[in-house]
Formats: C-alpha cells, sequence, structure tokens
C-alpha cells in the first residue's frame, strides 16, 4: 500500500499536468446550476426535457470501463452518478479527466439526465471541468479517524 506522501506526490504530478495545460485547478467561480438533490427532487422533469443542466461535487468513486467511466458524486445533499463517454466528450477531455481525476477532487459536469438499464438516475456528460484537486487521499471508508485527538488536528 502506498504512503500518504506517495500518494501526495503523484497527485502533484497531475495538478502541475494540469497547471501545464493552462487549466486553472482551483478557479474562484462555478457554473453549477443545480446542488445534487434538486437533481433527484427533478429529475423525472428534466429527464423528459433533456435538459444541459451543471453539476458539481466531490468525486467519491471512479469506475471505468473502457470507453465510458461512471462517477460518484457527492455535494453534502446527496450522491448522484455521472456517466462519461469517449465519444461524447472527446478523446482530448476524457483522456484528460482519466490522466488527472481522483478520488477526493471537485468537479463539475454538464450534462443531460437520463436512467440507466439498472434504473439508476444519472447525468451524461458533454463537458467537465476540475474545480479543486485535491492532494491527499479521502481518510479511510469504513473507520474514519478514530483518535479524537488526531481527528482536530487533521
Amino acid at each position: 500500500m502506498s504512503s500518504i506522501d506517495e500518494i501526495r506526490d503523484v497527485r502533484i504530478k497531475k495538478l502541475e499536468l494540469i497547471k501545464a495545460r493552462g487549466v486553472n485547478p482551483y478557479p474562484a467561480e462555478s457554473k453549477r446550476e443545480l446542488s445534487l438533490s434538486e437533481a433527484i427532487n427533478t429529475f423525472d422533469n428534466l429527464e423528459k426535457n433533456t435538459d444541459v443542466k451543471w453539476v458539481s461535487g466531490r468525486v467519491m468513486a471512479i469506475r471505468g470501463q473502457g470507453a465510458i467511466v461512471f462517477l460518484t458524486l457527492n455535494d453534502g445533499t446527496a450522491i448522484f452518478q455521472a456517466l462519461l463517454k469517449k465519444d461524447i466528450l472527446g478523446d482530448d477531455k476524457f483522456d484528460f479527466f482519466i490522466e488527472v481525476a481522483d478520488i477526493g477532487d471537485f468537479v463539475e459536469v454538464q450534462g443531460s439526465f437520463f436512467t440507466t438499464k439498472r434504473g439508476e438516475k444519472t447525468i451524461e456528460a458533454k463537458d467537465w471541468r476540475m474545480l479543486s484537486k485535491s492532494l491527499r487521499p479521502l481518510p479511510e471508508k469504513w473507520h474514519g479517524l478514530q483518535d479524537i485527538e488526531e481527528r482536530f488536528r487533521k
């Protein structure tokens, strides 16, 4: 298992890659039009009208399957799934996401809403943007920070 320093070094290299592309990894503004809970509550309407909206959240999971990637986003109000397809985003944006995105990053996704074959409410990305590059991994999923002193320090 990698140490936190090794993970941080890899993420700093990814941060430099983002900057080398001329992209600001920490923009001051967001284009978000809906919170994830609003997207869930108005999903039927959004799906019917094929509205294209911006949503944002922290990447909690990345599941790649060749030319498509499923993301789990969490913005504090809800958890929502996003789908990135290479043929819709284009090679450049899709490959850039694969190259620089990690669990813990904050991203925003623009797209239309649909329901997957498994019944999962999903946004199909037409565009994406990095809002904040995470340099450290999220705390351990099941146990978190157990030590109260360490929790306050971190």
